[in-house]
């Protein structure tokens, strides 16, 4: 079954209107009997500091997260976080994700919809900012393609977070 490339992507934090208005929407597919939603919201995380030493190490290991990081802004006493600014590698995500939709649906043939949707733009603490919304006839399919997809996206989609941390200065998100 081939689906279209659908944008995942929305400006600023996800609506709990709109969570609300995407489940009410389902109320006439009477073939539905269950949903099963991941929301992901910006904590107020403690960081802990960070020196340059520490991001060169991680950037010399091969690991992604930071590159293009302002190297002005790589130390950090540590602090609250206050906010996550994400930006995306949007075709590139659009296109793994299709791709992911396509895999959730073979592996459970029985899954009704499934809706995913991220934030990009600055998100405040305790604002929603990732949304995966699976309906199925059964509960176990829909309850298991979501934390599969949940998964899935963290891993593999190129969307980056810059935690905006209370006195100013930042550090990139750790996707696991």
């Amino acid at each position: 079954m081939k689906h279209s490339v659908k944008d995942i992507f929305v400006e600023g934090p996800i609506d709990p209107a709109f969570i609300g208005t995407s489940i009410a929407k389902h109320a006439t597919r009477t073939d539905i009997g269950a949903h099963e939603i991941f929301l992901g919201q910006v904590r107020a995380d403690v960081t802990p500091g960070l020196t340059r030493s520490h991001e060169n190490a991680s950037l010399r290991a091969g690991d992604p997260v930071g590159a293009g990081a302002d190297p002005s802004q790589a130390q950090s006493a540590g602090g609250n976080v206050s906010a996550i600014e994400f930006t995306a590698y949007r075709e590139m995500a659009l296109e793994r994700m299709t791709i992911i939709r396509e895999e959730a649906f073979t592996k459970w043939p029985s899954m009704t919809c499934l809706h995913v949707h991220h934030s990009l733009g600055t998100i405040p603490a305790g604002q929603l900012c990732f949304m995966v919304f699976a309906s199925a006839p059964h509960r176990l399919a829909a309850r298991e393609a979501v934390a599969w997809v949940v998964d899935r996206i963290k891993a593999e989609l190129p969307i980056f977070g810059k935690e905006i941390l209370a006195d100013s200065t930042h550090v990139w998100k750790r996707n696991g």
